[in-house]
Parts: C-alpha cells; sequence; structure tokens
C-alpha cells in the first residue's frame, strides 16, 4: 500500500482476524434490505481495495465482499436490490468506477 493511503482494519473470517485493507470511500445504499449479513437499507459502508486491486465493501457482515457498484444485489436474485450512492471518494476512484460501468 502506498505511504499516503488510509488504511482501515477489516476482518476476515478466513484468517480469524482483521487485516489492514485500504480504504477507497464510502457508500450509501439505497434499495431493499437482504440477507442477514448483506445490504441494509440507508447505511453507509467503507469501500475497500484488496491486496489484488479489486475494491469491494464491507458490508454487514464486517467482511469485504464483491458487489455489483450499479445495482448491488444477492447472487441469487432473491432481492431486487437497489443503488450505491457516493457519500465519500477522496480520489475520484468510485465516480471512476460507477461512470464506466454505467455511463449513462
Amino acid at each position: 500500500m502506498l505511504k499516503n493511503n488510509i488504511e482501515i482494519d477489516v476482518f476476515q473470517c478466513e484468517l480469524n482476524k482483521k487485516i489492514k485493507l485500504e480504504y477507497i470511500g464510502k457508500l450509501k445504499y439505497v434499495g431493499e434490505t437482504f440477507g442477514v449479513d448483506g445490504l441494509t437499507d440507508g447505511v453507509t459502508y467503507n469501500v475497500v481495495k484488496d491486496k489484488y486491486g479489486t475494491l469491494k465493501v464491507v458490508d454487514d457482515s464486517g467482511e469485504d465482499y464483491i458487489y455489483d457498484f450499479v445495482n448491488p444485489r444477492p447472487v441469487d436474485n432473491s432481492s431486487k436490490g437497489g443503488i450505491f450512492v457516493i457519500i465519500d471518494d477522496p480520489q475520484e476512484e468510485l465516480k471512476r468506477v460507477i461512470s464506466f460501468i454505467n455511463p449513462d
């Protein structure tokens, strides 16, 4: 990780401990709440970058997972999901990713 980047502790169940991951920003989820440890309507979530450069959302489980940034929802489509609203994006990385996926 670069020295100027902010890191936050994120729990990893497979390691049974928290590790530091690069903080990218915050997104607010607006939509249908799903899963016991998924996403909850109206809650703001941290976005982190893992060691491979993948952007992930730290969801209600406290762990980082890959979510669709345009229409976050469960993989099994058991919920219609919702949208993310950018709350904090210090390097405009979330804006670039979301506008790349959904240029409209």
